[in-house]
């Protein structure tokens, strides 16, 4: 009985780390968008070719 109330009491706590409201789409694409370094379109630029 004992073990039953502590898995209750953990399922009761662990539904508190879940929030109900939810991230817009928009917010979550901004993580995975491509930042250029270097130039338009984000290739670094190359180094001169040596003994130039």
């Amino acid at each position: 009985m004992k073990n039953f109330l502590v898995a209750v009491v953990a399922l009761i706590m662990n539904a508190f780390l879940f929030s109900c409201t939810s991230d817009s789409i928009a917010d979550k694409d901004t993580l995975y968008e491509t930042q250029a370094t270097e130039g338009d379109d984000g290739d670094p630029i190359t180094p001169p070719p040596p003994g130039g």
